[in-house]
C-alpha cells in the first residue's frame, strides 16, 4: 500500500466479481493484484482480463503479502469465514451486501475485523445513487416537513431462473429470499434516509418458484424516529427487454411528498401545488455507481477513517431481514434490539 493506492484481491469470480473488478478501473486508488475461486478456468479468465496474479488455493490467496485487502463477491454464507481469515492476515475487507447471511455471522465479522484493526465496508450500493443523495438533502433540510410514512418496492424476476446449482436456491444461502437478496437495498436506503428501524412485522409466501426460498414478502416497519414504512419485494415480477425492473421509493410529509422511480427520476407534490414537479432526472448506474462505493472503501483505508457503510450498518440491515423472518413465523411484530441481543 502506498499513500495513494491500495492493492486488492478478488474472491468469488462469478458475474458480480467481474463487475466489481471492472468498476475499480474508474478508481485510481485501487489496483487489482490477485484473484481466487476454486474453478481454474474462471481464475484464468479473471487473471487475463485484469492482468493480475491468480492463487490456486484459498490459503495462498489470503496469505498473499502483495495484497492490502480483498473484495468478497462469494456467496453470502461464505462471507464470514473469508473475512475472518482476511482479518487474521491483516487484510482490509470490502464485502458485497449483505454483510453475511445471519446476525451471528455478521457480529463475528465485525468483532474480528475490529480486533485486527482493519477496515470492513459493506457494498450497499443504492444509497449512493444521485437520486438518493438528492432525497437525503431534501429530508435533512426539512423540505418534506414532518415525515409520516415511507414506502419502497424492489422486485424482479430473478427467482424464476434459480436452479439447485445456484446457492440462492437454498434457505441456508439466501434466507428471506428476495428480501435478503435484493430488497435489502431498500432496507439500507430507508435506513440512510430515515434512520434505524425499531420493529417490523412481515409475511412471506411462495407463489410460483420451486426453490427453498420464498418468492414474495411484504414488511411493515416502525423507525426509531416514529416514521412508519413498508417494503414490498417479489422474485417473480417481470423486467423489460432492456433490463428495467421495479424500484420505487416514496415518502410523505406534511409539506411535500416525493416519488422516486429508479428509471424515471424524482417528482414532488408540494403543499399548495396542483401538480407534480419533476425535480431530478439523471442518475448514475453500472460501473460509475459501483465505483463510488469502492472509492469510499479505498479512501477509508488510506485515510484511516470509517467507511460510509460500516459493518454495524450492514448488521442493522441483516437484523431487519431476520426480524421479518421471525415475525412471519411468530405472527407478531419483532423488535430489532431483540434480534440483536
Amino acid at each position: 500500500m502506498t499513500d495513494s493506492k491500495i492493492r486488492l484481491g478478488v474472491i468469488g469470480l462469478g458475474r458480480f466479481g467481474f463487475t466489481l473488478a471492472h468498476a475499480t478501473e474508474l478508481v485510481p486508488e485501487i489496483e487489482i493484484v490477485n484473484c481466487y475461486t476454486r474453478t481454474e478456468s474462471k481464475r484464468k479468465e479473471f487473471s487475463e482480463t485484469f492482468n493480475c496474479e491468480q492463487s490456486e488455493t484459498f490459503e495462498s490467496f489470503i496469505e498473499n503479502k502483495e495484497m492490502d485487502g480483498i473484495i468478497i463477491a462469494a456467496p453470502n454464507n461464505r462471507h464470514t469465514e473469508i473475512a475472518v481469515a482476511a482479518a487474521e492476515n491483516g487484510k482490509h475487507v470490502f464485502t458485497e451486501k449483505p454483510i453475511a447471511s445471519t446476525i451471528s455471522d455478521s457480529k463475528v465479522m465485525i468483532s474480528e475485523c475490529n480486533k485486527a484493526g482493519i477496515t470492513l465496508a459493506v457494498g450497499h450500493t443504492y444509497r449512493r445513487l444521485n437520486s438518493h443523495r438528492f432525497l437525503k438533502k431534501m429530508v435533512d433540510e426539512g423540505e418534506l416537513g414532518n415525515i409520516a410514512m415511507a414506502e419502497a418496492n424492489y422486485s424482479n424476476d430473478r427467482g424464476l431462473f434459480y436452479t439447485p446449482d445456484n446457492w440462492q436456491w437454498f434457505n441456508e444461502g439466501s434466507p428471506g429470499g428476495p428480501l435478503m437478496q435484493v430488497a435489502i437495498h431498500v432496507v439500507d436506503s430507508l435506513y440512510y434516509l430515515f434512520g434505524p428501524v425499531k420493529k417490523v412485522s412481515a409475511a412471506f409466501n411462495k407463489i410460483v418458484t420451486k426453490s427453498e426460498i420464498p418468492d414474495v414478502c411484504t414488511m411493515w416497519m416502525e423507525f426509531e424516529s416514529g416514521v412508519l414504512g413498508t417494503i414490498g419485494t417479489s422474485f417473480i415480477s417481470p423486467r423489460s427487454p432492456k433490463g428495467r425492473f421495479t424500484y420505487l421509493l416514496n415518502a410523505y410529509g406534511d409539506k411535500a411528498n416525493f416519488y422516486l422511480d429508479r428509471w424515471d427520476g424524482v417528482t414532488t407534490l408540494k403543499e399548495g401545488s396542483d401538480s407534480l414537479e419533476r425535480v431530478f432526472e439523471k442518475d448514475i448506474s453500472g460501473k460509475e455507481l459501483l465505483a463510488v462505493e469502492l472509492k469510499d472503501f479505498a479512501d477509508s483505508v488510506l485515510q484511516k477513517r470509517e467507511p460510509e457503510v460500516s459493518g454495524n450498518d450492514g448488521l442493522h440491515n441483516v437484523a431487519v431481514v431476520w426480524a421479518a423472518i421471525e415475525s412471519s413465523e411468530r405472527g407478531e411484530s419483532v423488535e430489532i434490539q431483540e434480534m440483536l441481543a
